[in-house]
């Protein structure tokens, strides 16, 4: 992939550029993101399935421009999954970010346009997310498949809380079963940072947005964030 790497057009930008790809890349590698390359599609945009040349599979997030802190949710999430590295988070393996210019043809003219292209690359999980198997009664998830959910799930929260460093946990802000992903073990991931933030020791509110435009304010005591006695 690195002979596919483009230039980032993100100001002040400090993603690797070793993860930076193309979006006429990713175009191939998603069939022209066709309709039967779909895994699912939410407010945020599509995610796609991606074939790449030595056959592995990836996910190919394709961010809606039109969602509400779109630009800013994508900074975010690409800068937290390039910094993490744990077994029940979701790796990131590459990212787009792009400026594409359009001809269109308008009242019986063409236009041009600019518009800007953010896609996040993940690795592919074949057996989708946490809800799709709690909604299915016929998946069966027995007592032994969810002890071993539960407990990736905590061990990746606690990683984020305590391990990634110290004193500046990152907290996820929209940990629900649509944004936890399995594997074919079924091992969970951690997915969908787009609204986590930084806290800092002094920090004990944060304002945030969903993708439908509802804006949350969530309040949090340190001393529970830090682990510290109240």
């Amino acid at each position: 992939m690195d002979d596919e790497s483009s230039r980032c057009d993100i100001p002040g930008c400090t993603f690797r550029d070793e993860c930076k790809l193309s979006y006429q890349y990713l175009e191939k590698i998603t069939n022209n993101f066709s309709t039967e390359r779909e895994l699912g599609a939410g407010g945020f945009g599509v995610v796609y399935k991606g074939l790449l040349p030595n056959g592995e599979l990836i996910a190919v997030k394709k961010i809606n421009p039109l969602t509400p802190g779109s630009g800013k949710q994508f900074e975010n999430e690409v800068h937290h999954l390039l910094s993490l590295n744990h077994p029940n988070i979701v790796r990131c393996v590459g990212y787009c970010y792009e400026t594409q210019h359009l001809r269109l043809k308008y009242e019986g003219k063409y236009i041009f346009i600019e518009a800007s292209e953010r896609l996040l690359c993940l690795e592919y999980m074949p057996k989708g997310s946490l809800d799709y198997h709690l909604a299915d009664e016929s998946h069966g998830l027995d007592w032994h498949k969810r002890y071993n959910i539960i407990s990736g799930i905590c061990y990746g929260l606690h990683y984020l809380h305590e391990e990634w460093q110290v004193n500046t946990p990152i907290v996820h802000l929209d940990l629900k079963p649509a944004n936890i992903l399995l594997g074919d073990d079924m091992l969970p991931k951690i997915a969908d940072f787009g609204l986590s933030r930084l806290f800092s020791a002094q920090q004990t509110r944060v304002h945030t947005e969903n993708s439908d435009g509802t804006r949350l304010t969530i309040h949090a005591a340190m001393q529970w964030l830090h682990g510290t006695r109240i």
